[in-house]
């Protein structure tokens, strides 16, 4: 009796160790600023969430819905339709045969090249390369109707389990139809709430890149500035890499603090609600390998205890195979002292490197905001502020995107004071720069 409840003992822990190897598809980290706060100081701590999808398996990828939407305007004539084709071939060499592919052209109208369709063979392929290769530019642009006829071809083949994704390339400004960031913004939601996304490519420097960013953003998707159109076929290449492995959908992560606790913000993402105590962060899809971070900046109002749960955040989302993840949950936990040093010496490394990106992000974008406005005084002061900060960051702190970024602080600053504003392609790069860190691109 003794030697089966033995091996009944034995094969349970083999059970436990087995179920505890497979790895969840989301994993959820969290992490406070400090882990001992100085009682009679400033009591604000920052508390970091990171995610981090697991990687698939070699070969596994969700199928994919895509429609290639493509600006051919006159403007794009010359080497970027050139380019522009040889992407949207690429696109398709990507595509297995059971994934769909369609391909919308906008000008002055927008219309169907090629209708939503599943690449069977060598001689369908070469049959669709051969109506991307008739692709020549024409008029206008009308942007707002291409994005709208290319989620038109996702609808026909709409499915839960596929990555149902536009891609928009333009180069050029909106000056047909709906124009506004607002109108590309509420496309973008609506989209999303269909479950679609839009992914845009701005190519050269003549686009409108704060509507471009807000539609990729809006729509849950990506957002690249390519001023070369050399690298077109590239980036086309890497963005179906990166949405080829849907991995969860309908992430919740709510962030919440005991009484006692004021939840102030998610640290530069002002859309994210911070009420009674609590924050609910949505995100409607993820991939493998993906990685999100959010900071919440919390405040303690009184130290008289010796320890205190700081935060707790949970997260639960569905498997791509439409089944709900177990829930996780962690804590933020931190003790108070009396010694101010002990204080300073618990600061988190990788939590204050994440601060000083942040931070060097809000600078940015607070002086293009200046410049837009003839503020150029007061945005070259902030860009050469910026840079006395970066300088001063403890060598274990500074990251090497802000090193990388800090020479750029001082050029842009140099081209306000003597141009009187940004170039395009500055404005457009700090923009870049500035979403890349925003979704932890760079």
């Amino acid at each position: 009796m003794k030697k089966l409840s033995f091996f009944a003992l034995l094969a349970g822990a083999l059970v436990h160790q087995v179920t505890a190897a497979v790895p969840v598809d989301v994993s959820l980290k969290v992490t406070p600023e400090r882990d001992l706060v100085y009682r009679n100081g400033n009591r604000e701590v920052v508390v970091q969430v990171d995610l981090v999808g697991r990687t698939p398996e070699r070969g596994k990828r969700s199928p994919m819905n895509l429609a290639v939407v493509m600006d051919r305007s006159g403007s794009m004539s010359g080497a970027k339709i050139e380019k522009a084709r040889q992407a949207a071939c690429v696109a398709l060499d990507q595509l297995g045969t059971d994934d769909y592919f369609s391909l919308v052209v906008y000008d002055n109208n927008a219309d169907v090249v090629i209708s939503p369709t599943k690449v069977r063979d060598k001689d369908q392929r070469a049959t669709l390369k051969a109506k991307i290769e008739r692709i020549s530019p024409g008029g206008s642009t009308a942007l707002y109707d291409g994005v709208k006829l290319g989620s038109r071809q996702l609808q026909d083949h709409l499915d839960r389990e596929f990555v149902n994704r536009v891609i928009l390339l333009s180069d050029g400004i909106a000056n047909v139809g709906p124009s506004s960031t607002n109108d590309l913004v509420k496309l973008g939601r609506d989209l999303r709430e269909d479950g679609m996304s839009v992914s845009t490519i701005g190519l050269g420097d003549d686009y409108n890149e704060d509507l471009m960013t807000a539609l990729a953003e809006s729509s849950n998707a990506n957002y690249y500035y390519v001023k070369d159109a050399e690298k077109l076929p590239g980036i086309f290449s890497e963005e179906l890499g990166s949405t080829r492995s849907m991995i969860a959908r309908g992430i919740n992560i709510r962030i919440t603090v005991p009484n006692g606790v004021i939840l102030k913000e998610i640290i530069g993402r002002p859309e994210i609600e911070c009420k009674d105590r609590e924050a609910l962060i949505k995100l409607p899809e993820y991939f493998g390998g993906e990685k999100r971070r959010f900071l919440a900046r919390c405040v303690v109002e009184e130290g008289k205890a010796e320890a205190i749960e700081l935060a707790s955040v949970a997260m639960d989302y569905d498997q791509a195979d439409g089944k709900r993840a177990d829930k996780q949950s962690q804590a933020a936990n931190i003790k108070f002292t009396d010694e101010k040093d002990k204080a300073d010496e618990s600061l988190k490394v990788e939590v204050a490197r994440e601060l000083a990106v942040m931070d060097n992000r809000l600078a940015k974008e607070k002086a293009v905001k200046y410049a837009d406005e003839g503020n150029v005084k007061a945005a070259a002061g902030i860009l050469r502020e910026q840079k006395a900060k970066n300088a001063a960051l403890p060598a274990s702190v500074a990251s090497p995107n802000i090193t990388k970024d800090n020479d750029g602080l001082d050029t842009f600053a140099a081209e306000l004071e003597s141009g009187g504003k940004l170039e395009k392609s500055s404005r457009k790069r700090l923009q870049y720069e500035n979403w890349q860190d925003k979704y932890q691109k760079r």
